[in-house]
């Protein structure tokens, strides 16, 4: 059998950080995004195999919207629910925003829990989510990205009463990160997070990586609980 883990989201940023780091550590994944990014998740499914052969695997499958499509998980022992829409929003924008947004945080990944669910009992195996700080302290005209992510949190916690004794279920809250390229985030914006966080730095996507896999792998006495990556700024944050 090959110990295989699932990370949705996975081809680029932090999911393809969190892909490579699981598969370093002798794990086989498969690699999902959506099918806007389906060049970036092929191009990190053949580096994965270059490395080690037969080691990863492709799914592409939107999940804000109906799936279609459904890996074999017979050999899964990991699921990495991290695939993510973050987009401004309020009370004024379409209707059509809080659905998708509700699939993809919540709805598509409760889908994939339940039919991989067996898999999991029978491996024991383990469900990280990559939620965030905002949950708790939502950020303003983010709403249906705060409430379905925060759905998710509480999904968390729930499932891991649900899945126990068989199967842990924990969340990782991330702040901020390496700054995005694609959508730069002006340099006051910058200076006001930076200055928000104790340790005086953004966070690397290799140091969400090794949290996801503490959790995924390591705290075998842990589950429903929440893992904070944010520099200590969820702590100080108005």
């Amino acid at each position: 059998m090959l110990d295989t883990v699932l990370i949705t989201g996975s081809a680029k940023r932090g999911g393809a950080t969190i892909a490579r780091v699981v598969h370093d550590r002798g794990y086989r994944v498969i690699v999902h995004s959506r099918k806007r990014s389906a060049a970036e998740a092929s191009a990190l499914m053949e580096a994965l195999n270059a490395k080690r052969a037969n080691s990863a695997s492709l799914w592409i499958e939107d999940l804000s919207e109906q799936m279609t499509t459904l890996p074999d998980f017979t050999d899964l022992v990991g699921v990495v629910a991290n695939a993510s829409h973050y987009r401004n929003s309020d009370l004024s924008s379409p209707g059509a925003y809080m659905l998708e947004d509700l699939r993809a945080h919540l709805l598509g990944h409760l889908e994939i829990i339940r039919h991989c669910k067996d898999a999991l009992i029978k491996r024991q195996g383990a469900i990280v989510a990559v939620c965030d700080i905002h949950t708790e302290r939502p950020n303003k005209n983010y709403l249906s990205y705060n409430i379905s992510k925060g759905a998710l949190h509480m999904a968390v916690k729930t499932l891991a009463a649900e899945l126990a004794p068989h199967v842990r279920v924990n969340a990782v809250s991330p702040g901020a990160l390496e700054w995005p390229t694609t959508h730069p985030i002006e340099v006051t914006r910058q200076a006001e997070i930076l200055a928000s966080i104790p340790l005086e730095r953004v966070g690397t996507f290799d140091e969400l990586a090794k949290a996801v896999c503490f959790l995924l792998f390591d705290a075998t006495y842990t589950t429903g609980a929440t893992l904070t990556v944010d520099g200590g700024r969820s702590s100080f944050l108005a």
